[in-house]
């Protein structure tokens, strides 16, 4: 009788070790979630911001709405990399609205001529390879970590 309560125990002891093995794990994989978003929309809205200011010539309006914004940024979690990475592509994306409203100039109405600065942030953003590029680098970023 004895050795079927030690039994009993033991299979209740294993069943709390397993669910608290469970929890812990689930704990840990929501926090690896959160700031695997947390990264995503950092490196999202940097993106953004950097674009905006640049397709729009770094124009004192944007400066000002900018610098009166208080969006995300909190503790920084972006690499030095990540960043020059988002203002290589930020600089090609410019180009590319460049070249897309000189090459529109005839070819389309007067009041759809000139570049489509907001069009082009809003299809990059809501698009999902820049969700893509951010998760990629973040997973590179959690393998370089001991």
């Amino acid at each position: 009788m004895m050795k079927k309560v030690i039994v009993n125990c033991l299979a209740i002891l294993a069943l709390v070790g397993l669910q608290t093995q469970c929890t812990t794990e689930n704990d840990a994989s929501s926090e690896d979630k959160m700031y695997k978003d947390i990264y995503v929309d950092e490196f999202k809205l940097i993106y953004f911001r950097l674009l905006l200011r640049k397709s729009y010539n770094i124009s004192e309006a944007v400066q000002e709405i900018l610098a009166l914004d208080h969006s995300g940024i909190t503790e920084p979690v972006l690499s030095m990399e990540d960043k020059k990475l988002i203002d290589s592509l930020t600089t090609l994306d410019n180009s590319i609205l460049k070249a897309d409203s000189a090459h529109r100039i005839g070819r389309v109405a007067e009041g759809a001529e000139g570049k489509q600065q907001l069009g082009y942030i809003l299809e990059t953003l809501s698009g999902g390879w820049l969700d893509s590029l951010a998760k990629k680098r973040f997973r590179e970023l959690e393998v370089s970590l001991p």
